[in-house]
């Protein structure tokens, strides 16, 4: 890296993209701080999205670089995991989570540098709230506004941002690749960052302010959070077992490097995993004496409503 000017690297998930993935590609140049490169990982390679990518930047002539590798083909978690594998910490300063049909607002990565930069060189990640919006009507709704603490005791039971908004300084990029040799798969590889970074003892920052255009769509692998439908739906998982299925996937995820955590998170973690299972009343006194809670009266209700139906 010769340039004073931070060195950005975009992990860009591609998978049947074709329609949008252009306004996305734009938007990194639009940005205050371009980003330097662009390091897509193509999870379909014969649907035309790598073609796509690779002719849009044989038209720029300036920065970003833009490289192109053919994904795992196991899935979006899957897909994310394997970009963070292959970026070279040595190369880069920061790295940013990119879907590919969103479209990012210009100042999204000056501030997030601007945010991270001032926690020195500890592991730091970093999200930030989005638009939420609908093209076919120009509807945009703010997503959620999520309180702090942001810690090891929210992490284990929720995830505070979304994937496509997380930026992660090159402190928290060495502490993911330490942690991936031989790891289970989570069950989303946004809310296992955010599980690991804070358990490791790093820092988590939440920007308020919506830093990009989140496309609402059928295909969306999580959609909007924030309506009643998406709160119905999470209850759902949660009676259905499907929650409980994710906790088993990150527990599982997260004991493969528990020394990477602190004493008292991985404490935490071997209580969650030991007493999840246990009878009623030791179920519920653990939520009681741990921390462990949801963001939000009615998540919070929740989470006890699947400590005491054995669904957590």
């Amino acid at each position: 890296m010769t340039s004073s000017q931070p060195h950005v690297t975009v992990l860009l998930a591609l998978y049947d993209g074709c329609e949008h993935l252009e306004e996305q590609l734009r938007s990194y140049l639009d940005q205050s701080l371009r980003p330097a490169r662009v390091l897509a990982s193509d999870d379909r390679p014969h649907d035309g999205t790598g073609a796509v990518f690779q002719n849009f930047g044989t038209q720029v002539t300036a920065p970003p670089c833009w490289d192109l590798i053919e994904g795992p083909q196991q899935g979006l978690t899957r897909n994310f995991l394997h970009l963070l594998a292959t970026v070279n910490p040595t190369e880069t300063d920061y790295v940013a989570l990119s879907d590919q049909d969103d479209i990012w607002l210009p100042e999204k990565l000056q501030s997030a540098v601007h945010h991270i930069a001032a926690q020195g060189d500890r592991p730091v990640l970093l999200g930030t709230r989005s638009w939420e919006w609908s093209p076919s009507t120009g509807q945009k709704v703010l997503s959620r506004h999520i309180p702090p603490p942001l810690n090891f005791a929210h992490a284990l039971v929720q995830n505070y941002a979304g994937g496509n908004t997380m930026v992660l300084n090159r402190s928290a990029l060495k502490l993911v690749q330490a942690a991936l040799p031989g790891m289970p798969q989570p069950a989303l590889h946004d809310w296992w960052l955010y599980q690991l970074i804070s358990g490791a003892g790093g820092v988590v920052l939440l920007d308020p302010e919506p830093r990009l255009l989140y496309r609402q769509h059928s295909d969306n692998q999580v959609g909007a959070n924030a309506t009643l439908h998406s709160k119905l739906r999470r209850f759902g998982h949660m009676l259905t077992g499907t929650y409980r299925k994710w906790m088993d996937q990150n527990i599982s995820a997260l004991q493969s490097h528990a020394n990477l955590l602190t004493p008292d998170n991985k404490a935490l973690l071997d209580r969650l995993a030991q007493e999840r299972s246990a009878s009623l009343c030791t179920r519920l006194n653990m939520l009681a004496d741990t921390g462990l809670h949801r963001k939000g009266r009615s998540n919070q209700a929740a989470l006890w409503i699947a400590a005491a139906l054995r669904r957590m």
